[in-house]
C-alpha cells in the first residue's frame, strides 16, 4: 500500500491531494482554537446587548456612529434637522443620558448660529472630539475583519503541492497517469490541473478585510436599523445627504503670462503676448532671430 502512495502515478497525485487537504484541515483546526476566545466574546455581546451607537460604530466606523447618533437626537428632540442635513439645536427636550449623545449635543450647540453643523463635520471636527472619543473608548474591542493571511498561506500551499507532485514523479520515473502508454510529458498537464482543482478551495478562506463575525454584523445593523427607524425617512434622507463632505469648487482659470518687449534704449514701449510670438515664424515673429 505505501508503495502505490510513493511510486504509482495515480498514487503519487492523490498523495499531493492528501497533503494539501491536510493543510487546509490542520489550518482549520489552529484558527478554531485560536478564535475560541474571540467567539465567546462576540457572543457574549450579542447576549448582553450593545448601544445603537456603538454597534454602528462596529458596523461601519465612526461616519455610521455619527450618523445613528443624530437619529437618536432627532427622536428625542434635542437636534432638528432641515431638509438639506443641516443640524441645529432646538434648546428643549431632555438632556440625553448616554455621554456620547451628550458630547454630540454639546458640541452641535457650539456651532454657530448662522453656521449650522452638517453630518461630515462631525468625524473631523475639534468640537465633536470628546464624542469621538467616549464612542472609539465605550466600544467593544473586537477585531471585526481577516487578515487574510489564511488565504495567502493556502494558495502558496497549492503552489507547493503542485510543484511537489511534479518532482516526485520525476524522481520515481513513473509514467503518465490515467493514460496508458502516454509520453511521460503529460505530467506536466496533470500539475496544472491539479493545482486549479487545489485554488478552488483555497479561495474559500476569507480574504483580507473580509467581515469576521457574521452573527455579528447582523445583530449591530438590527441595532442601528431600529435606533434610525424612529425618525421619518424624510428625515433619514436628510441627514444622510450630509453625511459626504463637499468637493471643493475648481480652481480659477490663470491668465495667460505676458512679457515686455524693449527698445534698444532700454524703454517698454509696449506689452507683446507670448502666445502670439509662439505663432509666428521663427525668424519673423518678436523682432526677428537675430541673423546668423
Amino acid at each position: 500500500m505505501v508503495d502505490w502512495w510513493l511510486t504509482d502515478s495515480e498514487g503519487i497525485v492523490a498523495f499531493w491531494l492528501l497533503i494539501f487537504a491536510l493543510c487546509n484541515g490542520l489550518r482549520g483546526v489552529y484558527c478554531r482554537f485560536r478564535d475560541r476566545d474571540a467567539r465567546r466574546k462576540v457572543e457574549a455581546l450579542i447576549s448582553g446587548g450593545i448601544h445603537p451607537v456603538r454597534a454602528s460604530y462596529l458596523l461601519g466606523g465612526m461616519a455610521d456612529a455619527a450618523e445613528t447618533a443624530v437619529c437618536m437626537l432627532v427622536d428625542e428632540g434635542v437636534v432638528r434637522v432641515s431638509s438639506n442635513g443641516e443640524l441645529r439645536p432646538t434648546r428643549r427636550g431632555r438632556t440625553p443620558k448616554d455621554p456620547a449623545l451628550r458630547a454630540m449635543a454639546e458640541g452641535i450647540g457650539e456651532a454657530p448660529a448662522k453656521s449650522p453643523t452638517k453630518l461630515y463635520e462631525i468625524q473631523d471636527e475639534a468640537r465633536f472630539g470628546r464624542f469621538r472619543k467616549l464612542v472609539e473608548r465605550a466600544a467593544p474591542q473586537v477585531r471585526t475583519t481577516t487578515s487574510g493571511k489564511s488565504q495567502t498561506l493556502m494558495l502558496a500551499t497549492t503552489m507547493v503541492t503542485s510543484i511537489g507532485m511534479g518532482i516526485h514523479a520525476a524522481r520515481t520515473e513513473a509514467p503518465a497517469p490515467f493514460i496508458a502508454g502516454a509520453d511521460r510529458s503529460v505530467w506536466l498537464y496533470v500539475c496544472m490541473v491539479a493545482w486549479v482543482v487545489q485554488w478552488g478551495p483555497a479561495c474559500l478562506w476569507p480574504s483580507e478585510n473580509r467581515r469576521r463575525w457574521r452573527a455579528l454584523d447582523r445583530y449591530c445593523k438590527n441595532k442601528a436599523d431600529n435606533a434610525r427607524a424612529a425618525v421619518p425617512r424624510s428625515t433619514r434622507q436628510a441627514i444622510a445627504r450630509s453625511k459626504e463632505r463637499p468637493a471643493p469648487p475648481p480652481a480659477p482659470p490663470q491668465p495667460r503670462p505676458r512679457t515686455h518687449s524693449r527698445t534698444s534704449d532700454g524703454g517698454v514701449p509696449g506689452i507683446v503676448d507670448v502666445d502670439s510670438c509662439s505663432t509666428s515664424s521663427s525668424c519673423g515673429g518678436c523682432g526677428g532671430c537675430g541673423g546668423d
